[in-house]
């Protein structure tokens, strides 16, 4: 994929991407674009905290999930891969119903990290969280 191209993946794996806990937490993927990344999350009992709203483990998980994957997919034919390095995530608002949609864009493509701006917005696009992510970015270990 170069670098700006746009996937919509609805709910499918991109790229055989999607981890165990992204499958199991039940992420919709629904663009792969570096410039307007986009993922969310139906809130379910089972990610909500004892008071009822939405875990913030969950809100960092979709930040952290959405620009890993996406990073990984843009730099694969370069023959690089991509992990989290670092991740900061400011809780505005709850959220208690409905779904938490993740939305990204990349500020720098660096040839070892790449940095992201995210936000986590409510089913109403009421902005819930604000996040930066970092991500290194590696040549692939040989396959032998």
């Amino acid at each position: 994929m170069a670098n700006g191209d746009e996937v919509k993946t609805g709910s499918v794996d991109p790229e055989g991407l999607t981890s165990n806990f992204d499958a199991h937490l039940g992420t919709e993927w629904l663009s792969l674009d570096p410039n307007d990344a986009r993922c969310r999350v139906a809130v379910r009992d089972e990610l909500r905290q004892p008071y009822g709203i939405l875990h913030g483990g969950v809100y960092s998980t979709l930040v952290e999930s959405l620009c890993s994957v996406v990073t990984a997919v843009t730099v694969y034919e370069e023959g690089k891969i991509a992990m989290g390095q670092a991740i900061e995530v400011s809780f505005l608002r709850p959220v208690s119903e409905g779904y938490a949609e993740a939305r990204a864009v990349v500020r720098h493509r660096g040839r070892t990290t790449w940095v992201w701006q995210a936000e986590v917005l409510d089913a109403e696009e009421r902005l819930c969280a604000l996040a930066k992510m970092t991500m290194a970015v590696r040549p692939a270990p040989d396959q032998a």
